[in-house]
């Protein structure tokens, strides 16, 4: 939908877990650790990581889930350190997460324009 994406190769029956945080493979950057960091790496942590307000944290996950696209009907559901099929996904279907709930700073969904660099939590 937008350049890039996440696609399923099999069949995803509804209430399957389809991503969880691993601390290995995800990381977490405060967002005091993002202020030492130059600006070009700065932008990337806002344009792919989730930003984890309560936590004031960013979440970059490190397996290509960066590459996930909003819609405002996602097939999966953000349970904070999950990811839920919230209905059956084909083979070969593209998958969303709704960046209402799971928040990427640098994207606005309300009109599906990047907004990179200057938003800060």
């Amino acid at each position: 939908m937008h350049g890039f994406g996440v696609f399923s190769r099999h069949f995803v029956p509804a209430g399957t877990l389809v991503w969880a945080f691993h601390p290995i493979i995800d990381r977490e950057i405060s967002a005091s650790e993002l202020e030492i960091l130059p600006p070009h790496v700065v932008t990337l942590v806002k344009t792919h990581s989730e930003y984890l307000e309560g936590k004031n944290l960013f979440r970059l996950s490190a397996d290509g889930g960066y590459y996930m696209n909003h819609s405002d009907d996602p097939n999966l559901q953000d349970h904070g350190d999950e990811m839920v099929a919230c209905r059956d996904i084909r083979a070969g279907e593209e998958l969303f997460g709704n960046y209402r709930v799971a928040k990427v700073m640098s994207f606005d969904p309300d009109n599906f324009a990047n907004v990179r660099g200057a938003i800060t939590p």
